[in-house]
C-alpha cells in the first residue's frame, strides 16, 4: 500500500482542542495526547488522552483499523465509526458519535512548518444542524519508534469507560 501521508502522523502528538459553539463562543479547552503507530503494512492504531485543568483526565483506544484496498482507513470502535483517506496535502476524515444519532463530523489535518506541528479542525453537525468546530493544534513530541513499548501493554489500565467530556 503506498500511503505517503499517514506515515507521516505517527508518534505521539500533543497539544490543545478548542471547541467553538456556532456563535463563536469557546464552550471547552482541553490538553491532549495522542500516540499513533502503523504495522503490518496495512494496521493503524491511535489513542488519545485528554486532560482538562481541573485534573479530569480521559483515554479513549480507537483500537486497531485497516486501511482497504483503496487506501481508505476504516474505522469502527465501541465509541466512533467512519473513514479517513489522503488528499493531495490533507488528512480527511468524515465520522460519527455512535452515542449521539444524527452526528456527522468531518475532519481535516495538516502538517505544516518542518511536519512536527499539526493543525486540525472538526465541524460539527447533527440532524442537519451545525453545531460547531473543533480546533486542534499539535506539535509531535516523539517519532513512531520512540514510543515506549511499555504504554501499549499498560493501555488496558488507561481505558476510559462510561460518558466522556470531549463528546460534547
Amino acid at each position: 500500500m503506498n500511503l505517503r501521508l499517514f506515515p507521516l502522523h505517527t508518534g505521539i502528538w500533543e497539544g490543545t482542542y478548542t471547541r467553538i459553539n456556532p456563535n463563536g463562543e469557546i464552550l471547552t479547552r482541553f490538553n491532549s495526547k495522542l500516540t499513533i503507530r502503523m504495522f503490518d503494512g496495512n494496521k493503524y492504531h491511535q489513542v488519545n488522552q485528554y486532560f482538562w485543568p481541573d485534573g479530569h483526565a480521559e483515554c479513549h483506544d480507537f483500537g486497531i483499523s485497516e486501511f482497504n484496498e483503496h487506501g481508505e482507513l476504516i474505522f469502527d470502535s465501541p465509541r466512533i465509526e467512519g473513514k479517513a483517506w489522503e488528499t493531495h496535502n490533507s488528512v480527511c476524515l468524515i465520522w460519527s458519535y455512535k452515542n449521539r444519532p444524527g452526528s456527522k463530523l468531518f475532519e481535516m489535518i495538516d502538517l505544516i512548518g518542518d511536519g512536527t506541528h499539526r493543525i486540525r479542525v472538526w465541524k460539527w453537525s447533527e440532524n442537519d444542524d451545525f453545531q460547531g468546530i473543533t480546533m486542534i493544534e499539535e506539535r509531535q513530541t516523539a517519532k513512531m519508534h520512540e514510543i515506549d513499548p511499555r504504554f501499549w501493554e499498560e493501555l488496558p489500565n488507561l481505558r476510559t469507560t462510561g460518558p466522556s467530556r470531549s463528546d460534547v
